[in-house]
């Protein structure tokens, strides 16, 4: 049996998301919006679930800015994954119009092996007050780790229920919040919307099966005459772990975790969804999933040189506009994220919780720091459309979010099917996956993609891959359960 290690270090060394992006700064709320905002869905079930899980009890009005906001003082260094010119610069410039003598400085680090260490190591030296931290495995590592402030108290005595502020924001950690889930990724097919129209497929659709889309690649796949793949018709984001979005699309909650708290590998629909890669790379209509990952391939830049005609896609926003980098020219359209079976409910339709706003257990500042991101966690949540990401805040206003990243409607038109990219990008109050289960999972992330490349590159059968990363997966949440 191969052998995994389940530590922090390891876990650092899964290829995460990196984030950038483009856009315009839309005006700062109103003090008085700011402070009125009701929250609504804290009914007497959820304070009663509060106070039996060890959570403080939340109740009144929310208060997202404090009422001493102008008086407060501190410095806050914010690291994030996302430059200025990505809603960093217009996120800070907001934040200061209610705490003019909080200064906050940022820096960008690269959401990857690398970057993540440099976290890491900067948090245990006190170098960091507040982190954009992504991917729940990175972030469990992190709490796990006691390098988090709980803010649990601080949450309820301002009244901020995370369910009903955050949708699907119930990710805690022994019962406490360690972690705001603000930060959210919609998953959809990006298209190129030329080589759609060419292969006469119409409009593009509002629902769709997986075997619906393979049949739209089977139709834009283009081959010379000896038969070899020129263009692609489709393929898969170059994470490894995008093979698990099928899954969470079905289930809505804890893909990893079966109904008992156990690994989820065995279930069926995994062994269909690693087949149906087989299937397609075989026929030569979608490009390699394992190439991507071990030549280091982006989806996206096969989308751009038109080596493939659409591919699965959740941040490829924030690069459209700047065709000197990414030159094409071509609109890009989104289609939503497929079905495995017909009638079911797509998970994967709305925004789901991928980033958080944190602050670390030895922060200088804790309260400036706390104020920061929970201002950057509600109001300035609408920055991470910017970077090519959403947010969770359920009172995120989605008629300000396209003039906001393009400037206007009309100019948005030139680079993007705009009504595509409302119904399937913002995807205002479509059903989204979250996740309530935690046990081991930045353990359960290590063995998983390990496994999935053992799966993809032929060196496991699917039904060995699969048993032993369930067997293992199990291993290490009955000894997390024991500790």
């Amino acid at each position: 049996m191969k052998k995994v290690l389940s530590s922090l270090l390891c876990l650092s060394m899964i290829v995460s998301l990196t984030a950038c992006s483009s856009g315009n700064p839309a005006p700062a709320p109103s003090e008085t919006q700011a402070v009125q905002t009701t929250a609504g869905g804290v009914t007497d079930e959820t304070t009663a679930a509060q106070a039996e899980s060890g959570q403080a009890v939340v109740s009144g009005e929310p208060v997202y800015i404090n009422p001493d906001a102008a008086n407060m003082t501190g410095t806050v260094r914010f690291w994030t994954a996302f430059d200025g010119q990505y809603g960093t610069a217009n996120l800070i410039k907001d934040f200061n119009e209610y705490y003019p003598n909080i200064t906050v400085e940022y820096n960008v680090y690269s959401n990857n092996t690398e970057g993540n260490l440099k976290v890491d190591t900067a948090m245990m030296a006190g170098e960091l007050d507040a982190l954009l931290s992504f991917n729940t495995y990175n972030t469990a590592a992190r709490w796990e780790n006691n390098m988090l402030l709980d803010l649990t108290d601080r949450l309820a005595a301002d009244n901020l229920d995370l369910d009903a502020e955050w949708d699907g924001g119930g990710y805690l950690y022994n019962g406490r919040a360690y972690a705001i889930p603000s930060g959210g990724l919609s998953v959809f097919v990006a298209v190129n919307m030329r080589r759609w129209e060419e292969a006469g497929l119409g409009d593009l659709p509002t629902e769709w099966t997986w075997d619906e889309y393979i049949e739209a690649c089977r139709k834009m796949t283009e081959k010379d005459a000896s038969g070899e793949t020129i263009v692609y018709g489709g393929t898969d984001f170059n994470q490894r772990d995008y093979w698990t979005y099928m899954l969470r699309q079905s289930k809505g909650v804890d893909a990893l975790y079966n109904s008992e708290g156990y690994a989820d590998f065995d279930n069926p629909l995994c062994a269909k969804i690693f087949q149906r890669y087989k299937d397609c790379e075989e026929e030569g209509i979608w490009f390699s999933k394992m190439d991507l990952i071990s030549n280091s391939q982006k989806s996206r830049d096969l989308l751009w040189n038109e080596n493939v005609a659409s591919c699965v896609e959740s941040i490829i926003t924030r690069f459209v506009t700047d065709t000197e980098k990414y030159p094409h020219d071509f609109i890009l359209g989104y289609a939503p994220y497929p079905i495995n079976e017909p009638g079911e409910t797509n998970y994967a339709l709305g925004n789901m919780p991928n980033s958080f706003f944190c602050v670390p257990q030895n922060a200088q500042d804790p309260d400036a720091a706390y104020e920061f991101i929970k201002f950057a966690s509600t109001y300035g949540g609408k920055y991470l459309y910017m970077a090519g990401h959403t947010t969770t805040w359920t009172k995120t206003d989605p008629n300000e979010i396209v003039d906001l990243v393009f400037g206007s409607a009309e100019e948005a038109a030139k680079w993007i099917d705009v009504d595509s990219y409302i119904a399937n990008v913002l995807a205002v109050g479509a059903p989204a996956y979250h996740e309530e289960r935690v046990t081991a999972y930045n353990e359960i992330y290590t063995i998983m993609a390990e496994y999935t490349d053992y799966i993809l590159n032929g060196s496991m059968s699917i039904e060995e891959g699969l048993a032993e990363m369930n067997e293992l997966c199990n291993e290490a949440i009955e000894e997390k359960m024991n500790e």
